[in-house]
């Protein structure tokens, strides 16, 4: 007996371009599915409005500091991206969070140290417009001068 091969419905497209386009026009279907069953409740269309808020800081040896800004909008916060570049070695720590609530790592007072990492965390954290949102970091390097954000 075959088995007939199962393949995925882009699989014919050649070039990035061509599945690019794919996946916007599926996107774009669904957007509009989307808008037609909020409008079926009357309901007025979802919009999505992003803004990323870059806090990033050059710390001197045995040195550290909170770097803060406000929220550019009301909404939620759905991923933080921390950056420890390599030769930290796990002496440069941080904590990002906004107003009074520690989001990363989710225990107050407590600090991550990483070395050579960008990881990615998916959150959901609401935020109003004109809150701080901050990131403590600290260099416990005695010799070096580190950025991370």
């Amino acid at each position: 007996m075959v088995y007939p091969e199962y393949r995925l419905p882009f699989e014919e497209l050649t070039t990035i371009d061509e599945r690019v386009d794919f996946i916007h026009k599926q996107l774009a279907s669904v957007q509009y599915a989307q808008d037609k069953l909020l409008a079926k409740e009357g309901m007025p269309p979802m919009a999505v409005v992003t803004r990323d808020v870059n806090l990033r800081v050059s710390l001197d040896a045995n040195q550290g500091t909170r770097v803060s800004k406000s929220s550019p909008l009301t909404g939620r916060i759905v991923q933080i991206i921390p950056h420890w570049p390599d030769g930290c070695n796990a002496l440069v720590d941080m904590a990002v969070g906004h107003k009074d609530t520690w989001i990363y790592p989710h225990l107050v007072d407590t600090f991550i140290a990483l070395n050579d990492a960008t990881p990615v965390l998916t959150v959901d954290e609401p935020v109003g417009k004109g809150e701080m949102l901050w990131m403590i970091a600290r260099n416990a390097d005695g010799r070096e001068t580190h950025a991370i954000s």
